[in-house]
């Protein structure tokens, strides 16, 4: 069942007045053999036509329905599941998207003290540099893109404030009021420390101006720290989704957690539907979305977020935002980012980045009345749930 389709109403045609019987004859001496022969007559024209009429397909039969080809995948990446639905190819790619999330996984997973990135956090040498062959690229990528996010999201998004949450963790669990900012922001801040320092960066070598040879990480402090696990997942799925897109494949939908990654032709109209998870009594809970990716973040999230800015637990009239762009990763990001920021600064961001491909929906409360905010491309894609059937 196609869920967008609405009910449509049957009109049935009135059947008019019944014809007047036709005149009664009256009945011959020959009437009851004149009986047999016909009655005769009409079973054997009977019967033939039921021979035949059982030979032929009936008008009124429909097509069998053609099952849909596809796939389902399901795994584990950060810590956190993800579903993958795979629509009109029968190909198993379950090799391929095991080896483009293991290599995030490599990469970027702070829990495995043989990642790529805990080696960097766990370098503590301030006389030379942490030298790595980035084979694939995929460090330096996600490394440039987050400082381009960083700077767009007016530094509310930032990887190297793990120190800083945790310091928050420690001083609430022994009761005392906050930690000592200034010692902290020493060794954090993506761009630079309140001083004004860069406190890491990363250079790209070739070895006559266009081969890539090797990756160097300088660090200023020890104790700069970096976590980009939000934004690696995002990216590792984001992969996966383009691998598709490079194979063909009709239509794919990625799941994970709440967010999603849409893709291909809508041939099951409900995988291009995803659930905005606002929690709230409201009409509009769902959004359609294709070639595009959905993620959002909730009040209980926002009590584990740390304004980077500032370095304090964020406080603000927030409730709930959702994002969909182009890509997962800027869904993610963003939609932490405008949580953190408030709807001031989210405003000012699209006041700066007119032709910007983020659309959001916002709640927010103000004077104990709940307050929604869009932006006029999220409003033409929410459907309002009595549009829906088993979304």
């Amino acid at each position: 069942m196609f869920p967008f389709l609405r009910p449509t109403r049957l009109h049935h045609d009135h059947v008019g007045e019944r014809a007047t019987a036709p005149l009664a004859h009256r009945p011959s001496l020959f009437a009851p053999l004149s009986y047999f022969c016909v009655m005769r007559r009409t079973f054997f024209i009977l019967l033939g036509s039921c021979l035949l009429l059982s030979l032929m397909p009936s008008c009124n039969d429909k097509p069998a329905a053609v099952p849909v080809v596809g796939r389902y995948y399901t795994g584990v990446l950060f810590g956190k599941p993800y579903a993958i639905d795979v629509v009109g190819d029968s190909v198993d790619y379950r090799a391929a998207i095991d080896s483009i999330t293991g290599l995030y996984e490599s990469l970027f997973n702070t829990l495995d003290p043989n990642s790529l990135l805990s080696k960097i956090n766990a370098y503590s040498s301030r006389d030379s540099m942490f030298t790595f062959v980035d084979s694939t690229h995929a460090f330096g990528l996600v490394f440039d893109w987050a400082k381009d996010l960083h700077r767009n999201t007016f530094q509310y998004y930032d990887p190297t404030i793990a120190p800083l949450k945790r310091a928050w963790m420690v001083t609430k669990s022994r009761g005392e009021l906050e930690p000592n900012l200034d010692s902290l922001y020493a060794f954090v801040g993506f761009d630079h420390s309140a001083k004004g320092e860069v406190i890491i960066d990363l250079n790209e070598l070739t070895s006559d101006g266009y081969t890539y040879t090797k990756s160097q990480i300088r660090k200023t402090d020890a104790r700069v720290e970096l976590d980009f696990t939000t934004m690696a997942g995002a990216a590792a799925l984001d992969a996966v989704g383009a691998y598709f897109n490079e194979r063909g494949v009709d239509q794919f939908r990625i799941k994970y957690g709440r967010s999603a990654i849409c893709g291909g032709k809508p041939i099951v109209d409900t995988l291009h539907v995803v659930p905005m998870g606002i929690g709230y009594d409201t009409s509009d809970q769902y959004v359609r979305i294709a070639g595009a990716a959905y993620a959002a973040r909730t009040s209980q999230e926002k009590l584990g977020m740390i304004d980077p800015t500032y370095g304090y637990p964020v406080s603000n009239e927030m409730v709930f935002v959702s994002v969909v762009a182009p890509t997962l990763v800027e869904a993610e990001i963003f939609s932490e980012a405008f949580m953190i920021m408030g709807l001031d600064r989210a405003s000012d961001y699209y006041t700066k980045n007119e032709q910007s491909r983020i659309e959001s929906f916002m709640l927010y409360e103000r004077e104990e009345q709940m307050q929604s905010a869009s932006t006029e491309g999220f409003d033409r894609i929410m459907l309002h749930t009595d549009s829906l059937i088993n979304p």
